[in-house]
């Protein structure tokens, strides 16, 4: 039997909107073969996230409040209670560091930590639903939009400060990005993060390419029709902008032109029947992936073009290589994923990541005292520490000697031991406890 191993694949994940009991489907985009399936409830849009490098999947349900899970090679969704404040509009879960799942509730905000189950923070800033959501890839930041048309960047440091603080006022955006006059049907981002540029389009014949790290506007791409999709490859060099007659344009980004509006002129290339309603790039940027509101998801080879001026396309064009789902009504997700082969079919895996019940408790957790077992000489005593609080110049309670040696005890409790076990007991509780509960 050879060793070698196989190499990556490009998987596809697909839900649409008849999919039935097993809500989620799986292709291989180089020969379209179903790989898997995973059974659950109907996939709300707009909500289909990876937990870290391919380990879950995670999606909220379409009518009820709840989420649902799935571990990469199960077929059957993880028994775990996901509990949400009401049906979610849309989802995003960081990619690297510490997870945290960010829900859209009508216009309100949840943001969540997986490890815990715990509810960081709230915000509303959006005055309609919110119907669009992403993080950065560096995990640090995320991007909202809705029906209001606004487009705002959040710190994710903003709500684990305001967690910890009594009182805290309502966390604000990290910056306003722009307002569109429209629904915003999308968000893209570049794989640099923070450094590059975030993509937002609009029923209003617009997508917008704003600067992530001064929160400008660059310019703004004016289409004949309304955009409900769009992407772009990981060079950041490339846009495909997916619209509501079922066409698509090839937006070329570099070179980058002067500051202001840039007309798309370029007819659309024909795709779906129906309006574009997801469009995926591989990391190789050589496929497009395409669903739409005819319930077809197709996969494209990209012919890359001469860099010529931006919203020039004429020599970028995309070829049909094969369809890969169909028949399951309107797609409402749609991903890619790259991964081994072996990840899917196997059946033992060993998961690094972890997903915990989502807790009902949405009180600041700095009202509730932590009790912690002190191990000392003789017997244990617990003693309530505001652990949210906490400084090195902790007061240790006086003990009364009743036997024993008490100039032994008073030489175990001068000062200096004190100071030392302090500092160790301070040490602990920021590394072992505080870290493990947020």
């Amino acid at each position: 039997m050879s060793s070698i191993m196989e190499p990556l694949i490009d998987a596809i994940i697909v839900s649409s909107l008849n999919a039935g009991t097993d809500c989620i489907q799986v292709y291989d985009g180089a020969t379209g073969t179903q790989l898997k399936s995973y059974r659950g409830l109907p996939v709300a849009s707009s909500t289909l996230c990876l937990v870290g490098h391919g380990t879950y999947l995670m999606t909220a349900q379409r009518d009820k409040p709840f989420l649902q899970a799935w571990a990469i090679h199960r077929h059957e969704a993880l028994q775990i209670r996901l509990v949400v404040p009401g049906k979610v509009n849309a989802m995003a879960i960081s990619a690297t560091g510490p997870k945290y799942c960010v829900t859209a509730i009508n216009e309100k905000l949840y943001i969540y930590k997986l490890l815990s189950g715990r509810l960081l923070g709230v915000a509303s800033r959006h005055y309609q639903p919110v119907t669009r959501l992403v993080f950065t890839p560096c995990g640090n930041y995320f991007a909202s939009g809705g029906e209001d048309g606004f487009v705002y960047l959040w710190s994710l440091a903003s709500f684990i400060e305001a967690l910890h603080k009594y009182d805290a006022p309502q966390v604000q955006p990290h910056c306003i990005l722009g307002q569109h006059s429209d629904t915003v049907t999308d968000l893209a981002m570049t794989s640099c993060g923070i450094r590059g540029f975030l993509v937002s389009s609009s029923l209003d014949h617009t997508a917008r390419v704003f600067d992530l790290m001064t929160g400008r506007l660059m310019y703004t791409l004016v289409t004949a029709v309304g955009v409900t999709s769009v992407a772009c490859n990981s060079l950041g060099s490339q846009l495909f902008l997916g619209h509501s007659d079922g066409t698509i344009n090839i937006v070329n980004l570099l070179p980058a032109p002067l500051h202001g509006d840039v007309q798309v002129t370029s007819r659309g290339i024909e795709c779906h029947q129906k309006s574009v309603r997801c469009v995926a790039v591989t990391a190789s940027g050589n496929h497009l992936v395409t669903g739409g509101d005819d319930g077809v998801v197709k996969v494209w080879s990209v012919i890359a073009a001469d860099l010529t001026t931006m919203g020039n396309a004429k020599n970028s064009h995309i070829a049909l290589q094969r369809v890969v789902h169909m028949g399951r009504g309107p797609i409402t997700n749609l991903s890619i994923m790259h991964t081994e082969r072996e990840a899917l079919t196997t059946t033992e895996l060993e998961l690094k990541d972890v997903i915990a019940p989502f807790s009902q408790d949405h009180s600041s957790p700095l009202g509730a005292p932590t009790t912690v077992p002190i191990q000392g000489r003789g017997k244990q005593h617990l003693h309530q520490l505001d652990l949210f609080n906490f400084t090195p110049e902790l007061s240790v309670q006086e003990t009364t000697v009743t036997e024993g040696n008490s100039k032994t005890n008073d030489d175990l409790q001068n000062s200096s031991h004190l100071q030392t076990a302090n500092a160790q007991l301070f040490k602990f509780a920021l590394r072992h406890i505080i870290e493990e509960k947020f």
